[in-house]
């Protein structure tokens, strides 16, 4: 369990540089130069282990750069940022004071969602009313009734 314990935080330490996708793609490159370095040239096979290396190491860096860090700041999930939900057309379902922050509902191609407003022109939004997202600040929606547009 030590060893376990052990082998797992130093792997934790090293972060992404030991992530699958880069460890194996980089292997191919140098596995494909070294094999088409061999068979389409003359030179010498202690050459080629260089040029070979040095070709996976600029595709370490192209793979790390161009999929490995796009792929974890990609969101895993299919919902919809709230900041897409501006311009939505939606329904108050907790009046909104003119003051204060009520609920809207609003619907989606990915769905249906509920979420916190508050009147952007600081009227009171009754229950059953229809309403635009007009702005998204902070995780709130400010939203105007749809008739007053």
């Amino acid at each position: 369990m030590f060893f376990g314990d052990l082998l797992e935080g130093l792997f934790d330490s090293l972060g992404e540089f030991l992530n699958p996708l880069l460890l194996f793609g980089t292997l191919s490159v140098v596995s494909g130069a070294g094999v088409l370095l061999t068979k389409y040239s003359s030179l010498q096979p202690i050459y080629v282990l260089l040029i070979s290396l040095l070709i996976g190491v600029g595709a370490y860096f192209l793979i790390y750069y161009f999929f490995i860090i796009p792929m974890s700041n990609a969101e895993a999930s299919t919902s919809i940022s709230v900041h897409d939900l501006e311009g939505k057309i939606g329904e108050v379902i907790t009046t909104i004071p003119a003051h204060g922050l009520g609920e809207v509902f609003i619907e989606s191609t990915n769905g249906s969602r509920n979420e916190t407003a508050k009147s952007f022109d600081e009227n009171e939004l009754k229950q059953g009313t229809r309403i635009v997202v007009v702005q998204v600040k902070d995780q709130i929606l400010y939203v105007s009734a749809l008739d007053q547009l």
